[in-house]
């Protein structure tokens, strides 16, 4: 192997190096079951958010087609213009394993200044539980889709470190030693040699 030192200090150099890229392959595992873990927690979540939704969305469109029916267009946009102000939102970064994501803050939501007829009342409260949950499945979207790319990143360190770094290592590991015990050997034999050849002058 060329570029590799046949030498004991270069071995325990190689053993300390392989012992360090071992543990960090293993934290990649961890943390690749961890982030495993979370994304598959977050995609039952964004399941069931799905599903709710779908089914607020369609008690808000009965809720609303009902105070039309029931107040008509022009007195359903009139009560409207009681809805003051706006939903205001704050972004702030949460992480899970070091894999950052946005946390939706609710900072303030609509007011509504006048009473409002009970259908029309109804109504917009169907339209603002659809607008929380349309908030907290964008977060949930997010987070899922950055635990994915992070997941996707860790395995392909581990499969690289396991497959290819690790058994480099170990090749010049075993390339070492197997030079290391043939020098052993020839020294023995050249001992002994040279043992043999002071008895025979001895006699």
């Amino acid at each position: 192997m060329s570029g590799v030192r046949p030498t004991k200090g270069y071995l325990m150099e190689m053993k300390r190096r392989i012992g360090f890229i071992e543990k960090g392959c293993e934290f990649l595992k961890l943390k690749r079951d961890h982030l495993a873990k979370e994304l598959s927690a977050s995609i039952d979540i964004l399941k069931g958010r799905r599903g709710l939704l779908l089914k607020n969305l369609k008690e808000a469109y009965d809720a609303l087609t009902a105070a039309y029916i029931s107040l008509g267009p022009i007195e359903v946009e009139s009560q409207a213009r009681s809805v003051q102000s706006a939903l205001q939102l704050e972004i702030l970064p949460l992480s899970v394993m070091g894999v950052r994501y946005p946390y939706v803050k609710i900072v303030s939501k609509p007011k509504i200044t006048s009473e409002l007829d009970i259908t029309l009342s109804n109504a917009s409260k169907k339209i603002y539980e659809i607008l929380e949950e349309l908030i907290q499945l964008a977060e949930f979207e997010a987070r899922a889709e950055r635990i994915a790319d992070e997941l996707g990143k860790t395995n392909r360190k581990v499969n690289a470190l396991e497959n290819t770094v690790i058994p480099s290592y170990n090749q010049i590991i075993k390339f070492i030693e197997s030079k290391l015990d043939e020098e052993s050997l020839e020294e023995l034999v050249r001992m002994k040699r040279i043992g043999g050849e002071r008895a025979s002058r001895r006699e």
